[in-house]
């Protein structure tokens, strides 16, 4: 949407987002010799996205050539650019977390979700920041679903997994902290100060 009007052109912000999600961490080394993951940028009603892809589904990953509990490489890169006319549903990025077993099965490993970095109101403002979110996995809420997971090889899943960005849908719901990942996200807005927010 291009206009030379100067109303037109303070009825809306854009935010560019560039980066990587860098690597995951297992503190005592992931439940499968591989893993991968496939991420989300999700964002409230008022945004729209102007170039970027909103899904991505990394490589497979492994760290076996070095110690069970060092980082492994990820290196996924994000690219975003959004317009928006409110900051309400500021975007997030969504990341599930795969693994691959011995057997040649893809299990859920577990879910970590992240915002986009906030920073000042100025007209154009750059930031870059290195981002840490943990990853939750499911829990087994009685001894005979742990027991079956334990005989089939497979986690608890969460039908949809965003039900994490909504704290009133996660009331109730059993995780675990498994480890964490590790984003580097470059962030510019432009627009900002001349719709007179301020955050």
């Amino acid at each position: 949407m291009k206009s030379s009007s100067g109303t037109a052109a303070a009825s809306f912000f854009n935010l560019y987002v560039t980066g990587q999600i860098e690597s995951a961490f297992f503190p005592l080394g992931p439940e499968a010799p591989e893993i991968f993951c496939r991420y989300e940028a999700i964002a409230g009603k008022d945004w729209e996205l102007m170039s970027g892809i909103k899904y991505g589904l990394t490589q497979s990953a492994s760290n076996r050539k070095s110690n069970f509990n060092e980082p492994i490489a990820i290196n996924m890169p994000i690219e975003l650019t959004y317009q928006s006319t409110n900051p309400f549903g500021w975007p997030q990025i969504l990341i599930s977390i795969y693994g691959t077993t011995r057997w040649g099965i893809d299990v859920s490993l577990g879910y970590s979700r992240v915002h986009v970095p906030v920073f000042g109101s100025g007209n154009c403002k750059n930031i870059s920041q290195m981002l840490k979110a943990p990853i939750l996995r499911p829990r087994c809420t009685n001894m005979m679903s742990d027991f079956i997971r334990w005989l089939t090889g497979r986690n608890p899943e969460l039908k949809d997994p965003k039900i994490l960005l909504d704290n009133m849908k996660t009331k109730g719901l059993s995780t675990e902290s498994y480890g964490e990942v590790q984003l580097q996200l470059n962030v510019m807005s432009r627009g900002i100060a001349r719709l007179g927010l301020e955050f």
